[in-house]
């Protein structure tokens, strides 16, 4: 994908430039000639305001407009070189180019449809933090684990330690968390944000020294020991507002391409060949 990014990068900055042919009477404001095609001043102030601001304060000067100036004749070289040799009608040129132009009218149309539309505002960042107090605080606790793959050993390793087993020995033994294991299951500090949403719910619902049921994550079945706990103060608003606003954005503009890649299920037929998509190999196997 950062090939054919970079690719395309090149060609649409060559694409960019006014290919008028040459004539007894140059444009007025040509900077540099190619074979049949002039490069013209916008060409350069648009490869100019492509720049970072710190590269900008670097070619702002008449060796930089000339290095500028080189680049987009390079590029022109390169440009009509590859259409001297015929790779504009190649099949890799053209698939590439559809592709490309696949995914410009996905970026074009997803801007129209769910980033200009999905918006957050200050107020509902500072509702969000007033209703959810909790997410904010600085509490840390300090927990041990003891992490299995299935139900039923974590029901097993339960009513051992039910019965008085030591939590440590169990999770050394046990536990699939080799790193916390060889602890004795022992994860250390941690504050909200830093754990896996059921994970942390849990922990911080828990009181010191109590072993919780076993709660499933994405990695199995873990039963938790809250050792410690430390009670922290709320986070200011000022200090969250902007971390806070880029995380409601994500998920209202999740949401909304949820919605919408719903709405477009039920306008189109989508059909998925099942038993090809079982038996396709994505690699060669020898």
């Amino acid at each position: 994908m950062k090939t054919l990014a970079k690719f395309f990068l090149i060609l649409l900055v060559i694409a960019g430039c006014t290919k008028t042919p040459v004539e007894s009477k140059a444009p007025a404001d040509y900077i540099a000639k190619v074979d049949g095609a002039y490069i013209m001043g916008k060409d350069l102030k648009k490869q100019f305001n492509a720049l970072p601001d710190f590269m900008k304060t670097i070619y702002n000067n008449a060796e930089g407009k000339k290095k500028l100036a080189d680049e987009l004749v390079k590029k022109e070289l390169i440009y009509l070189e590859a259409k001297k040799q015929g790779l504009e009608q190649s099949p890799e040129y053209l698939e590439k180019l559809k592709e490309f132009q696949k995914l410009s009218l996905i970026s074009m149309l997803l801007t129209k449809e769910i980033e200009e539309k999905a918006k957050v505002t200050e107020e509902d960042v500072k509702k969000y933090y007033d209703t959810h107090p909790d997410e904010f605080s600085t509490d840390r606790a300090r927990a041990s684990h003891i992490l299995v793959s299935t139900k039923e050993e974590a029901d097993s390793l339960l009513k051992k330690l039910k019965a008085g087993e030591d939590f440590a020995a169990l999770a050394k033994k046990n536990s699939i968390d080799k790193g916390s294991a060889a602890k004795g299951g022992d994860l250390g500090f941690f504050g909200r944000g830093q754990m896996v949403p059921e994970f942390e719910k849990t922990v911080f619902s828990m009181k010191k020294g109590e072993i919780s049921e076993p709660v499933k994550t994405q990695f199995g079945y873990h039963i938790i020991k809250l050792t410690d706990l430390e009670k922290g103060e709320k986070a200011g608003f000022d200090k969250v507002k902007e971390s806070l606003s880029k995380k409601l954005l994500t998920e209202k503009r999740r949401a909304a391409f949820d919605s919408y890649i719903e709405k477009l299920k039920n306008s189109y037929k989508v059909e998925i060949n099942e038993d090809k998509l079982k038996d396709l190999k994505l690699t060669d196997q020898k």
